[in-house]
């Protein structure tokens, strides 16, 4: 129930936001409607209004149906049935999402074509040269101080706690992305959109500016949970829940700044909307697969402004955009994998055998293997005597957590059992403290009376 809790409070709004974010694209907006480039007159045209009355009708069918979708994750207990029913989802929300408005952009082209309305001139690459390279807006300091701050809690977290140290510095990582993004960011090239260099120098100012303000707090929000984070080792009874909390909140914290990025971006278009007067080779549609995809040989710029959404997106055309879409079709492939993985972790039990003097903890594999020599001051614990802890790296399901976990004080523990049964073996090996139990009761009792035996 928690993991359903966690997905509908961070995943789900995120076919909200996709929903806002396309259905814009039905409006006239600079220029375009679909991505397309359009006039103002030919808006008025039959066949075009017939095109934005369908987008509206497919928008609307296929946000229903995903609306409705994650509910049927209410309907089963286990986790990684959960998990796989939310990943599908996303991806066929960004998949379904995006039909009506390559179906829509591609009518759009068609009707163009059939209407003799594309001019046959070659476009060109416009570069803005007066004051260029000045355009700049990200500064060192104001990115260096949560970044130093968010890894320096890390590293003080690491003598109390390695594993949740470790996890921090992959956190505090993040910051570190997010910086370099607004640096990348920060680099483009100015947008050429008009004749007036101030005109052009003024866009890229405002954009910048904005972009600059995006990252900037989320460094911040990333130190923040990361503070957060290394408060509860010290203080919080049920840490857990609280991590859980946390992660959420800045999660939303995250949505929401994207949702206000999202609309400042549009104002800004929207007030530079009457000062377009070029088109340069980025903008001829024909270089648009569905107004998403951008696949244009004659140009050799990597990166290019996106015409759906917010941001940058590839040149499918060029060697790293290749590179860079083949991954992200690889990344998107392996969910599946990771899903099938996944329910195999869950619906495999785990088993405690003792073998050779050696006590074998075995579920896909072994995963531990401690000498009967090593293990000191067994005891037999129920739920209730488990302490409260918070997983650092592994697997945390409702029928299974294995893995190094942290608890209140930043102590890290080593577990392997299954939460829904009641009988749990207490031991230390190797100056590290074992939770561990068996596939069921009895057989978490029997290993125990073997161990005090001994």
């Amino acid at each position: 129930m928690i993991m359903n809790i966690i997905f509908f409070a961070t995943m789900y709004p995120i076919v909200f936001i996709m929903l806002f974010l396309f259905s814009t694209q039905n409006k006239y907006e600079n220029g375009r409607l679909f991505a397309v480039n359009m006039k103002k007159e030919w808006i008025k045209d039959a066949t075009v209004a017939d095109i934005r009355q369908k987008f509206k009708k497919e928008m609307r069918y296929y946000a229903i149906l995903l609306a409705i979708v994650p509910f049927v994750s209410l309907l089963t207990s286990h986790m990684s049935i959960q998990l796989t029913i939310w990943m599908f989802w996303l991806l066929a929300a960004i998949f379904l999402l995006s039909l009506p408005i390559m179906r829509a952009n591609h009518r759009l082209k068609t009707w163009k074509t059939q209407n003799h309305l594309y001019e046959d001139r070659q476009p060109e690459h416009y570069v803005e040269l007066k004051q260029a390279g000045s355009v700049r807006k990200v500064r060192f300091l104001p990115f260096f101080l949560p970044n130093i701050i968010s890894i320096a809690s890390a590293l003080l977290l690491l003598p109390k706690s390695s594993g949740l140290g470790i996890s921090c510095l992959i956190g505090a990582s993040c910051g570190l992305v997010f910086w370099l993004a607004a640096v990348w960011i920060d680099r483009q090239p100015v947008s050429v959109i008009s004749t007036d260099s101030d005109v052009n120098i003024n866009y890229a100012r405002a954009k910048k500016n904005l972009w600059k303000n995006f990252w900037l707090i989320s460094c911040w929000l990333n130190t923040a949970l990361i503070l957060f984070l290394e408060i509860l080792t010290l203080s919080a009874r049920h840490m857990g829940i609280c991590s859980i909390a946390g992660m959420i909140v800045y999660t939303l914290l995250l949505l929401l700044l994207c949702i206000f990025c999202m609309i400042k971006l549009k104002k800004i278009d929207r007030s530079y909307a009457q000062k377009r007067n070029l088109t340069s080779d980025e903008n001829d549609d024909r270089n648009w697969i569905g107004g998403i995809l951008y696949y244009n040989p004659s140009d050799p710029h990597t990166m290019v402004e996106q015409r759906v959404g917010i941001g940058t997106t590839v040149n499918m055309a060029t060697s790293l955009g290749k590179g860079l879409t083949i991954f992200s079709a690889i990344m998107m492939l392996s969910c599946p994998l990771l899903c099938i993985w996944l329910i195999q972790e869950e619906f495999t039990p785990i088993d405690l055998v003792i073998q050779n003097h050696t006590l074998c903890a075995q579920h896909l594999k072994t995963d531990y293997q401690i000498p009967l020599s090593e293990i000191k001051d067994p005891t037999l614990l129920t739920a209730s005597d488990l302490p409260d802890w918070t997983r650092t790296y592994g697997t945390s399901m409702d029928t299974l957590e294995k893995g190094t976990f942290t608890i209140s004080g930043g102590e890290d523990v080593k577990v392997f059992l299954n939460p829904e049964n009641d009988a749990f073996i207490q031991f230390s090996a190797n100056g590290k403290t074992y939770y561990m139990g068996g596939a069921d009761d009895a057989q978490t009792t029997q290993i125990y009376k073997k161990l005090r035996s001994r």
